[in-house]
């Protein structure tokens, strides 16, 4: 951990995008909190999300589609105890999460996914609702 903190300490900051907010150098991506590949469990999430923070992360990158909500759940209930002026935390819009309709396939590379139809939704109104749900799920 010693070492990865004095790497982050030696890359800094730096602006996301031209106008953007700074973010450190190096952020965690949070799609395996949301089961990629394979299962993990809420307490693993949550110290996967610590071990970054006490090196230095503050760059948190999620989405809905990462096992159907459940890395934005996660990711938000590990920075709940944070001060939240100290992070920057990114999530994305294009799907919104739905109760599928009856002979969905629902095949996905996340482990135990709740049962949510990833639909892909890109209109001005359908942009507001995703963020609205994501904020709902990540607790902000």
């Amino acid at each position: 951990m010693d070492e990865l903190s004095g790497v982050l300490a030696a890359l800094g900051e730096r602006p996301l995008g031209r106008r953007g907010p700074r973010v450190t150098a190096l952020g965690l991506g949070c799609a395996p909190l949301g089961n990629l590949y394979r299962a993990i469990d809420d307490e693993s999430a949550s110290a996967v999300v610590d071990t970054a923070w006490d090196a230095g992360i503050r760059f948190f990158d999620t989405a809905p589609l990462y096992g159907n909500g459940l890395s934005e759940l996660r990711v938000g209930a590990a920075l709940a105890k944070r001060p939240r002026e100290q992070f920057v935390l990114c999530t994305k819009v294009g799907r919104l999460l739905r109760e599928p309709a009856a002979g969905t396939n629902l095949d996905t590379i996340f482990a135990n996914a709740p049962r949510l139809d990833p639909v892909y939704a890109y209109s001005r109104d359908s942009v507001l609702r995703s963020i609205e749900e994501s904020l709902l799920r990540l607790g902000l």
